[in-house]
């Protein structure tokens, strides 16, 4: 699959990476202090070199504190200071507070709104990204002049994997898959985003222009709707499709696996393009051969089969 490819041509560079961050990270990397008038976020500014630094006064404390914007996070930072993390781009960074040597956020729900423990606190989150166990390298000009220190090995490490976990991320984003886990469970079963989500297969080896074929539940047992679904399978051995042709004229739409909990049960397989006015037959792999399984009903987008167990099943219009 082209995720896959994505994947590995990713981990091909990682060695790269870490060297050219390396390098990155051995003397140019500063927060300079923004000058008079300019706040910390502006679009002019390159924040892959660094970042600004703004001193304020907190009203709180009475004492000089620092607001950053900035790809990594800043070091020599007081409790109190700010961080706006920009590494996704300025207008959708995450803004941070330095505190007992770290740097905390308050935790969101998927929706965006905070979450609160069972006394009614909010909840907080701490920064675990790029060189946060150095927390920074150089908060502002007088201590960029400096230059940070060397990348550990662990922070090389670390600078690997959040670059990893983000790049496949980003290619699970791509393929549109909501999180990494339904993209590899969707390969191993050579299945695209689409069809994962939808428990459908829109295209099969061997066949041309392939009708979808998709379940959404309510079988029908004994007579008796249910809740009960057929899965519905991408059938990767072109060998079904090239022995379904010799058994049986007509068109091949498509060929599919379908499980279900049950032994016999009515399925209403949902086939977009359908208009009920075609002849439609359908025939089951088992022990060898070719049987024909009943069908129901042929209406617009549907066909409904009377099946009697769990196998590869062929759709053909007549």
């Amino acid at each position: 699959m082209k995720t896959v490819r994505k994947v590995l041509a990713f981990m091909l560079a990682a060695g790269l990476m870490v060297s050219a961050m390396s390098v990155f990270a051995s003397g140019s990397y500063h927060y300079t202090t923004a000058p008079t008038g300019m706040g910390v976020l502006n679009d002019g500014v390159n924040y892959d070199k660094g970042g600004l630094f703004k001193p304020y006064i907190d009203p709180g404390n009475d004492g000089s504190h620092g607001r950053y914007a900035g790809n990594y996070a800043p070091t020599d930072a007081k409790d109190g200071d700010e961080w706006y993390d920009t590494t996704n781009g300025t207008s959708v960074g995450t803004w941070y507070w330095f505190d007992d040597g770290k740097w905390w956020t308050e935790k969101l729900d998927e929706n965006g709104n905070y979450m609160y423990d069972e006394n009614g606190n909010i909840l907080y989150d701490e920064y675990t990204g790029r060189f946060a166990s150095q927390a920074s390298f150089g908060s502002s000009d007088s201590k960029s002049d400096d230059g940070p220190r060397p990348l550990s090995d662990q922070d090389i490490a670390a600078i690997n994997q959040r670059a990893e976990a983000e790049a496949v991320q980003r290619a699970a984003n791509d393929e549109g898959f909501a999180d990494l886990g339904d993209m590899y469970q969707a390969a191993e079963k050579n299945l695209s985003a689409g069809e994962f989500y939808n428990n459908a297969v829109t295209s099969t080896p061997g066949i041309e222009n392939a009708v979808t074929v998709g379940q959404g539940g309510n079988l029908i047992v004994d007579g008796q709707v249910t809740n009960m679904s057929a899965t519905i399978s991408k059938v990767t051995n072109r060998a079904y499709v090239d022995s379904v042709r010799i058994e049986q004229e007509g068109r091949v739409l498509n060929v599919v696996d379908v499980s279900y909990p049950a032994v016999n049960a009515t399925i209403n397989f949902y086939m977009p393009g359908i208009t009920g006015a075609e002849n439609i037959v359908a025939l089951q792999y088992s022990a060898g051969t070719w049987v024909n399984v009943e069908v129901v009903e042929v209406r617009a987008d549907h066909v409904t089969l009377n099946m009697k167990g769990n196998g590869v099943v062929a759709f053909i219009a007549k």
